[in-house]
């Protein structure tokens, strides 16, 4: 898909193109006598600046996650560059392209780029171009997690650029030449590489007036972008007297160029990680403080970055529930944050098609006035043939574009229907069977497949049963489940305390292995069929409610310890009661008491405990079935914000 429509946006530029020649010729050829006043106006135009404005356009979509204009953009630009041979601005805005593919996840587009640049810059015996084109392969590298390959070009690259006056995509390739001997632990590499570029760098300050064309402010911030690889260098080295004086340089080269909100929360950033590094965490907790009171929710970075620091440092600290809270948050921010640029690049595509439609009529507009009604007629002929060309290749192009989504839709909700079979399938569908027993359960995911499970087994005389809650929805949480599942049901045949069970589980699912920090809530018991005793241990879930009582129901106090999956070495702590024979125990998921209507009402934990308490329930099934038909009325037709799942039982 990504190649057609780079070809689509070839061949609408060449159509342009060919639309402006043409204009262009019928005019000369009319006006021969203002040849020589056209031509002193073209030698008049600063080409070289013109392709530097548009090379900052470029960059400015590049920043600004704006593929489609980008794309287009840097066509406009190397067209430009390549008429007016104006090779280093040429390959400049022909990286930004390879980079946008290798960034954006799309490896095959960014090594047709630079085999194609490869290609051309041998063929124009172009040094700079052979070093773009290696570029670019590095950071196909990188992306596909290959540090040493990406290295290994990262290092021709430079030995290429040496001698060359061009220091902006020299300083460039040292950043990332840099971030991968990191990522290789090559210390004696990094710090002798930190050494070559700082003497480039002063080659550079003493020679720049005579040899190189660039500002003071391009040369502050070169001497930044080396503070700021100097500061990695020593917190992993753990030079922190040094990394102190890197990030003091980093600050006083900003406040040189002008202090930006994003300048000055990477510093506050920076003096946060060296205060953690070195186990300060009283001093990175007040920097953090400092930068919390600053942040914006609609600043997102900075006030991810905040978030982030806080669970990190109160985590250092053993300060878990506050460590849980800042997780909490942060993943919260994060969905709406993805919610938003999805929003935004859908509003920037829509803005950028009425920008052209404007651009493009003001065109016509100015044509017409200048070359009459000659001009307009052969304007008007060709722009109806490129219309109706356009509209019947966009039409063959959307009929197939629309085949092509409702054969990848089926296929995709085939698989769903079939990963949501295997998911229900791991819970009971059937319930034990023992005297003075009754217990009942359900699961209704928000999406096709969910994170919620339950489980109940008879081990002996002991009934185990849990209810669980997993960190996100859909296949991801799905996965989880299946796995959490798998440690219950094992570790119940082993006859294991509850709080056995969440230890011995919570070491199985934290730690380096569970790279996407996802983790679970859980209630777990283990109910004596005979005579009424209940060992339980809850694992940051919600309370269950309990029948009886002076108020006919209540919600069950506990220990509510932390999720499963954060910390591996947190230690569960159980509970018991003597006896709950003749009371019903109600467990579920926050799918219940969260779940919301047309106007995110919710629907409440009074709600629930007015329904238990007021509603005259002869079995357990008739209990979850209440509940389900009020949550559904409660919603009035709202689409489910979370998965769903209920647990009631009761022994005689």
């Amino acid at each position: 898909m990504n190649m057609e429509r780079s070809q689509a946006l070839d061949n609408i530029r060449q159509v342009a193109a060919a639309l402006i020649l043409l204009l262009a010729v019928i005019p000369m050829s009319c006006q021969r006598g203002a040849k020589v006043g056209n031509a002193q106006k073209a030698a008049d135009i600063n080409w070289e600046d013109s392709a530097k404005k548009l090379h900052d356009l470029v960059n400015d979509y590049y920043n600004d996650n704006k593929h489609d204009s980008l794309v287009m953009m840097v066509g406009v630009n190397m067209d430009l560059c390549r008429e007016h041979q104006l090779w280093h601005q040429y390959y400049e805005t022909w990286i930004k392209l390879g980079e946008e593919y290798a960034c954006t996840g799309q490896p095959d587009s960014a090594l047709m780029e630079a085999q194609k640049m490869h290609t051309e810059a041998m063929s124009l015996n172009n040094d700079y171009g052979l070093a773009a084109a290696d570029y670019i392969k590095a950071l196909v590298y990188n992306t596909q997690r290959n540090p040493k390959e990406c290295a290994r070009l990262l290092r021709e690259v430079l030995d290429k650029l040496k001698g060359m006056d061009e220091p902006r995509f020299l300083n460039k390739v040292y950043t990332h030449y840099l971030s991968q001997l990191r990522q290789q632990d090559d210390y004696p590499a990094m710090e002798q590489t930190l050494k070559e570029w700082r003497q480039s760098l002063d080659s550079l300050v003493r020679h720049h007036t005579d040899t190189v064309k660039i500002t003071k402010r391009n040369l502050q911030s070169f001497l930044y972008m080396y503070q700021r690889s100097c500061y990695n260098y020593y917190l992993i080295t753990k030079k922190y007297r040094e990394a102190a004086l890197a990030i003091d340089s980093i600050a006083y080269y900003n406040e040189l160029m002008g202090w930006t909100d994003v300048a000055r929360n990477e510093v506050i950033n920076k003096r946060i990680e060296l205060a953690r590094a070195q186990k300060h965490y009283e001093e990175a907790l007040k920097l953090s403080n400092e930068q919390l009171s600053g942040a914006n929710e609609n600043l997102s970075s900075q006030y991810l970055d905040a978030l982030e620091h806080r669970y990190r440092i109160f985590a250092g600290m053993g300060s878990w529930h506050d460590a849980y809270d800042c997780l909490s948050k942060l993943r919260n921010v994060t969905d709406s944050i993805r919610n938003q640029q999805t929003t935004d690049q859908l509003n920037e595509l829509s803005k950028r098609f009425e920008v052209d439609e404007v651009k493009l009529q003001s065109e016509r507009e100015k044509m017409q006035a200048e070359h009459r009604q000659m001009i307009l007629i052969f304007a008007f002929i060709l722009l109806t043939v490129i219309g109706v060309t356009l509209f019947i290749f966009q039409r063959y192009r959307s009929a197939k574009r629309m085949a092509k989504m409702k054969a990848d839709q089926e296929r995709i909700e085939g698989e769903l229907n079939i990963a949501r079979n295997i998911q229900m399938s791991m819970v009971p569908s059937t319930f034990p069977k023992h005297e003075g027993l009754d217990i009942y359960a359900s699961m209704t995911p928000a999406r096709e497949v969910g994170g919620d499970l339950y489980g109940c087994i008879i081990n002996g005389t002991k009934l185990y049963f849990a209810v669980g809650d997993v960190s996100g929805k859909g296949v991801p949480a799905s996965l989880f489940m299946a796995q959490v599942t798998r440690l219950f049901s094992t570790m119940a045949h082993q006859g294991l305390e509850p709080a056995a069970i969440c230890n011995r589980m919570n070491s199985e699912l934290s730690g380096e292995d569970n790279v996407n920090g996802m983790f679970v809530t859980m209630f777990i018991g283990m109910l004596d069929m005979q005579t009424g005793h209940l060992a339980f241990c809850n694992a940051g879930h919600n309370p269950p409610v309990i029948g009886g009582g002076k108020h006919q129901g209540d919600f069950l106090k506990m220990i509510p310890n932390v999720p499963i999956g954060l910390w591996p070495d947190y230690e569960f702590k159980g509970e018991e009661m003597d006896s709950v024979k003749g009371r019903a125990l109600f467990i579920y998921t926050d799918g219940l008491n969260e779940a919301e209507n047309l106007e995110q009402e919710q629907f409440g934990d009074k709600r629930l405990l007015d329904i238990l308490r007021d509603t005259q329930f002869d079995t357990a099934r008739q209990v979850v079935e209440a509940l389900e038909t009020e949550v559904a009325q409660h919603r009035n037709g709202a689409e489910p914000n979370d998965d769903l799942t209920m647990m009631c039982l009761r022994v005689q």
